[in-house]
């Protein structure tokens, strides 16, 4: 049984399209990789419910979570808890024999909660531990992007925006980006961008005011800045006219903010400044 139980995660972490899955027993508790910074954790006892969980933080919320792990009990969830931080709890309340929201009693406090139920009725009890939203099954995407949306908000997570368009000319500096947002169409001075950072699957665009993340990685954004943006490092893009100095594998900008700076960044400023 030992030996089947180690085959069966060695077999499960490497399977190419689903990256680290971890299996205990019959726990069923899977660890799925996404391209976020943040740990979330669904507590339900019918795989129906994991896997409805699972699909709709795929389609909606790729970019948030790092790590998604999926459980069946609150023993189970607990193991989890045990070695793993956890930003974000999806609890089903009616699991055999227990009640899923007796799980707010091994979160840590900041651990937001949302609950995912067929049962109305414990709205009330939801309340009493400030879950941030109560989705009803089967859930509707409109209510799921409803809520994704509340918890961006309470993690201070900026909206992913539509593909950004640049519109400049000659490739000069004082040209402008266009970003979508919330349908409307914001016109971003590429003299104010400071930096633009890798975030996943997105790039997050950094100005003095306001920060936007659009859906397009670095390496699909740099063909379409103007050639004073240089990529000094595989999670940075950099203007030129905001770089202070830089040393070793350090960039400093002019608003004094340091970030990193990679050995063939290093040898693209040297060749673009000059090197004496």
């Amino acid at each position: 049984m030992i030996r089947q139980n180690l085959f069966a995660l060695v077999k499960a972490t490497i399977t190419p399209t689903r990256k680290l899955i971890y299996i205990y027993k019959n726990q069923i508790m899977k660890g799925i990789r996404g391209t976020g910074s943040f740990s979330a954790l669904v507590l339900d006892d019918e795989k129906s419910g994991r896997d409805m969980a699972e699909y709709f933080l795929k389609e909606y919320a790729s970019d948030l979570f790092g790590y998604v792990y999926l459980v069946n009990s609150i023993e189970s969830a607990q193991k989890v808890l045990a070695s793993n931080s956890i930003d974000v709890a999806f609890i089903d309340i009616e699991l055999k024999g227990e009640k899923g929201l007796d799980l707010s009693k091994h979160l840590n406090p900041e651990t937001l909660i949302v609950v995912i139920s067929a049962y109305p009725e414990y709205a009330l009890q939801a309340i009493k531990i400030n879950v941030v939203d109560y989705l009803l099954k089967p859930i509707l995407a409109s209510d799921f992007e409803l809520m994704i949306h509340k918890l961006r908000e309470r993690m201070l997570i900026e909206e992913p925006i539509e593909n950004p368009v640049l519109t400049y000319e000659n490739k000069e500096i004082q040209g402008s980006m266009v970003v979508r947002e919330g349908g409307l169409n914001i016109i971003v001075a590429l003299k104010d961008v400071q930096f633009i950072e890798a975030a996943g699957a997105y790039s997050k665009i950094v100005t003095a005011n306001k920060n936007y993340i659009v859906s397009k990685t670095l390496k699909a954004l740099l063909p379409l800045l103007p050639d004073n943006f240089t990529r000094i490092h595989r999670s940075y893009i950099v203007p030129q006219s905001t770089i202070s100095s830089f040393k070793g594998n350090t960039v400093w900008l002019s608003n004094g903010k340091q970030i990193a700076l990679s050995k063939t960044g290093r040898k693209q400023l040297q060749q673009q400044y000059g090197y004496f």
